[in-house]
């Protein structure tokens, strides 16, 4: 069994970053409860261990971020530690710089605004580790892979964006991230606070749709797709910068890891689960 002190509610664990995360918890042995973001249900805080909000919204599901403000009440009031899976989004678009947690040039879209108001509130927990996270993907319903997927099979020809970079990030990649800082949160008061998390090696989105269909081309007939290369082409409906990620690295030892090796292992899930 686990020796880590903590009881973890992952908040959104029928989210697909929680789903990974409940798969890792339960592998190693870490005693966790998954509970969906919408329940807000008053818990009887179990007796084996401290409690650990985690806090895991998606943002292909708008009410999420709006739901987690009163989850973060509900650890405040159990002086619990709380985790959030935040977004580089909450950046203004500029794949020309990485950001560091310290940068503040904010995004004025209505989810950069609520992304700040949301980490504004977790910073009043008394201990809590904000986790800013890249292009997130899954090949799910709602994510940049899947309407990729989605387009190509329905078109057979697609024009995609070949000038904005960003940096795709395997949601089961960063479940493994939070399962590492959970390790380490109760061994130093100096680890708490906000870190970035992305993929290696920032693409365009026309870079990312071949490796998808090279991937996807496995598992199924794609021989007369045809990607084009555009300036006006689609490209991820919520945009998100590239993050810089020293100081998680510096921090808790956590390299980035190369998404492509993610993106071949979640299309194999995808197709597994057809």
């Amino acid at each position: 069994m686990s020796v880590n002190p903590f009881y973890s509610y992952v908040i959104g664990a029928d989210r697909s970053i929680g789903q990974c995360l409940t798969r890792v918890l339960a592998a190693e042995n870490y005693v966790y409860k998954g509970l969906a973001i919408e329940r807000q249900e008053r818990l009887s805080v179990q007796s084996t261990g401290q409690p650990f909000f985690v806090l895991v919204p998606s943002l292909y599901h708008p009410g999420d971020l709006s739901e987690v403000l009163a989850w973060v009440d509900l650890a405040d009031k159990h002086d619990a530690p709380v985790v959030l899976v935040s977004s580089l989004a909450l950046f203004a678009a500029d794949d020309s710089h990485r950001f560091s947690e310290s940068d503040e040039q904010y995004s004025s879209s209505e989810l950069g605004m609520l992304l700040q108001e949301v980490e504004q509130r977790i910073r009043q927990c008394r201990r809590h580790l904000i986790l800013r996270v890249g292009q997130t993907f899954s090949v799910q319903a709602g994510d940049f892979a899947h309407a990729l997927l989605t387009r190509i099979r329905d078109s057979g020809q697609i024009e995609v964006d070949d000038q904005r970079t960003f940096s795709p990030t395997p949601d089961d990649d960063i479940a493994s991230v939070l399962l590492a800082m959970l390790k380490q949160a109760d061994c130093s008061d100096e680890l708490w606070g906000t870190y970035h998390f992305c993929g290696v090696e920032p693409v365009t989105s026309y870079a990312f749709a071949e490796a998808l269909l090279a991937e996807a081309g496995q598992f199924e007939d794609l021989s007369c797709a045809r990607l084009i290369e555009h300036s006006d082409g689609i490209s991820p409906a919520i945009w998100t910068p590239n993050g810089d990620v020293a100081r998680l690295f510096h921090t808790f030892g956590i390299k980035r890891k190369p998404w492509r090796t993610g993106l071949g292992r979640l299309v194999r899930r995808y197709y597994r689960a057809a």
